[in-house]
């Protein structure tokens, strides 16, 4: 007999051994040695303030229930809580029996309320979970010292207890769990058993495994299987069942002697009824929905037992975002959302998601299908089948993806793009698409037959928006069949894009030049394409069109005739120039000449004078009317930014300083007049 009894023990253990490997639940605790406590710096506290957490924890947690008259916790007790910082012996017993009348009151209205089933699970567990808390708090009533500590739970809600971490040097101690639901599970001396919030062994170890508290009971095994309750109260065995593990809501999942599985809450110790029919496997899936198998077929039920499909599927499976459920039957995909409802129908060959910026479309729901026909791309939320497609692409930030058409008459693919709800944005009738810039254009390209540069068949690019709005067409006055776009992310003046564009000569080559799009409307800026665009000043852009720089307003204008060899700069109403002589002067912004191009260096003017060079050792100063401050004779002239004067240096190595105003205000300024005076009289 007692040979029979040990291969037995061994038996059931193998057994709870496989059931741990093929069930993969929904774990409420941590199940390994460091019992996940969350790493907080310690903070010890008197049973005074511990006996305020524990009221406080139940405010916060069942403030949310209200039964359309009061909240669950009296408002003279948030007064008191808000103005003591402890509570005393005395105050603490009745809060903790508030807090069992309301958890009473707010049960007994959930439990009427009639809607969804895992809703009520919900708000049952919410409030069973701060019961449970202030069940084990009740420890604290005559605790004024201790090791009491600041902490939070393995759910992230702070709490007050006992200091676990002293325990974990002690070799009687196997397994620390950190608290869950206001106990602590604990292997101590290799059995098993549970601390309340002041360290006590409330429930002595004495178990052979168990499972954290679930909504104020706790899986127990000695030998079979019981609950256990937070006074220690076993239940009669649980019928039938040779394996179970603690889930959440109070319901766990168990193995039965017929080697099914099937989903129990609380109370089966007393109805002795399984809350969910008894299947071969049962899988956590995703949330509070788990996959089961009778057979090789699958099917899906939700944590309250229910079924939400039945079992005829080959297959289930999650979509790449986990947003939508995929199931297969007879090598064929359809789609199914988590109430069970069907999206589509198996009679694919495969479905994929599509992401979609919530900035786009915050309820975007689509997914790509294929079949024998193509790909499709499914709009879920109106049921939209999109064209047929021999591929789509990616999404990108604007909700738009490549998309492209087999032509079977001519062997050819043709692509466009598609909106994430099926619409065709850019037609599928380009021979390539590139994609978009981070502003919205894209270059799409089409095989000419017909273009005028070079003769023959070439490559022609057209520029659209992220709204299907050509930008830069193929054929107009300025962009002849043959002209190639390349869209860029440089942005010039903050506010346009850059497009790079390669014109075909008559020779057959190409010659770089550049347009600009306005980045806000997305409409073309310049009316054809420049050599080069730069920023000039604040109102202009210098470009060059041929080999001359001219100047565009920021509408796109031609405000300067492109008729200079460079443009330097603006400054203070004048701009610099080159001119065709290769000698600089200044103009106007209407192109009028204002000073002579006779200079073989300039600079900006300081103050209304600026230095000029026509040569080595022939530096000097002139104003805007080009008056001759200092003639052009001088070695050096040097701007002071510290004094606003000019240094001057003759070749004699004489110096020279002029203030502001042009005047000489150095010891020799007579020198300097008599060199003025002379250069006058030539």
């Amino acid at each position: 007999m007692k040979k029979f009894s040990i291969i037995l023990f061994l038996l059931i253990n193998f057994v709870s051994n496989t059931f741990a490997q093929v069930v993969q639940a929904v774990s409420m605790s941590p199940k390994d040695s460091t019992g996940g406590f969350a790493k907080t710096q310690q903070q010890f506290v008197s049973g005074a303030v511990a006996r305020k957490s524990v009221i406080s924890y139940a405010k916060n947690s069942m403030s949310q229930f209200e039964d359309n008259r009061k909240k669950t916790l009296p408002k003279e007790m948030d007064s008191l809580l808000v103005k003591q910082d402890y509570l005393t012996h005395e105050q603490f017993p009745n809060y903790l029996t508030q807090i069992e009348n309301a958890y009473k009151r707010e049960l007994e209205i959930v439990n009427k309320i009639t809607i969804d089933n895992v809703s009520k699970l919900e708000q049952a567990s919410q409030l069973n979970k701060t019961y449970s808390v202030s069940q084990s708090g009740q420890c604290f009533s005559e605790k004024e010292k201790g090791s009491f500590l600041l902490t939070q739970d393995d759910e992230g809600k702070a709490i007050t207890g006992f200091s676990l971490e002293t325990l974990k040097g002690n070799p009687r101690y196997g397994l620390i769990d950190n608290y869950h639901q206001g106990y602590a599970r604990v292997k101590k001396d290799m059995v098993f058993g549970f601390l309340n919030l002041c360290g006590e062994e409330v429930i002595p170890a004495q178990y052979d495994y168990a499972e954290p508290f679930n909504d104020g009971r706790a899986l127990v095994k000695k030998f079979f299987w019981h609950f256990v309750n937070a006074e220690g109260i076993e239940s009669e065995v649980l019928t039938d069942i040779i394996d179970a593990k603690a889930l959440k809501f109070g319901v766990s999942l168990a193995k039965f002697k017929s080697n099914k599985f099937a989903l129990i809450d609380n109370s089966y110790d007393s109805i002795k009824k399984p809350i969910s029919a008894g299947y071969d496997e049962i899988e956590a899936f995703i949330g509070n929905i788990f996959k089961v198998r009778n057979g090789k077929l699958f099917g899906l039920i939700k944590i309250d037992g229910s079924s939400i499909t039945d079992i005829t599927f080959d297959k289930i499976t999650l979509s790449e975002a986990n947003r939508w459920i995929i199931v297969e039957q007879n090598k064929k995909v359809g789609l199914i959302d988590s109430d069970g409802n069907t999206r589509i129908k198996p009679s694919y060959d495969y479905i994929r998601s599509v992401t979609i910026d919530p900035s786009v479309s915050p309820t975007a729901a689509s997914v790509i299908a294929k079949d024998a026909s193509g790909i499709r791309l499914i709009e879920l939320n109106e049921r939209k089948l999109s064209e047929t497609y021999a591929t789509i692409g990616d999404f990108n930030r604007f909700g738009l993806a490549p998309a492209c058409k087999s032509i079977a008459d001519k062997g050819t693919t043709k692509c466009g793009y598609i909106s994430f709800d099926g619409t065709e944005v850019i037609p599928p009738i380009y021979d390539e698409v590139q994609p978009f810039n981070v502003t919205g254009l894209a270059v799409v390209t089409e095989k000419a037959t017909n273009c005028s540069k070079p003769v023959g068949n070439c490559l022609v690019d057209i520029v659209y928006d992220r709204f299907g709005r050509i930008v830069i067409d193929k054929v107009n006055p300025n962009a002849p069949e043959g002209i190639r776009y390349m869209v860029t992310d440089t942005i010039l003046a903050s506010t346009l894009v850059v497009v790079r564009t390669n014109s075909p000569t008559e020779k057959g080559n190409y010659d770089d030049g550049y347009n600009l799009i306005d980045k806000n409307t997305l409409k073309r800026f310049t009316t054809e394409a420049y050599k080069n665009i730069r920023k000039f000043d604040r109102t202009n852009l210098a470009m060059l069109k041929g080999d001359k720089w001219g100047l565009l307003d920021f509408t796109g204008k031609e405000v300067l005739t492109p008729s200079y060899n460079e443009l330097l700069f603006s400054s203070e109403g004048l701009i610099g120039v080159k001119y065709d002589n290769n000698k600089y002067g200044f103009i106007d912004k209407k192109g009028k000449v204002q000073i002579t191009f006779e200079y073989s260096e300039i600079n900006q003017f300081k103050n209304g004078m600026a230095i000029v060079s026509k040569g080595n050792n022939k530096v000097g100063i002139i104003n805007k009317f080009n008056a001759k401050i200092a003639p052009c004779l001088f070695k050096s002239v040097r701007y002071m930014e510290d004094t606003s004067q000019y240094e001057l240096s003759d070749t004699s190595n004489n110096l020279y300083n002029l203030n502001s105003g042009g005047d000489c205000i150095s010891a020799n300024s007579a020198k300097f007049y008599d060199l003025i005076r002379k250069a006058n009289q030539k």
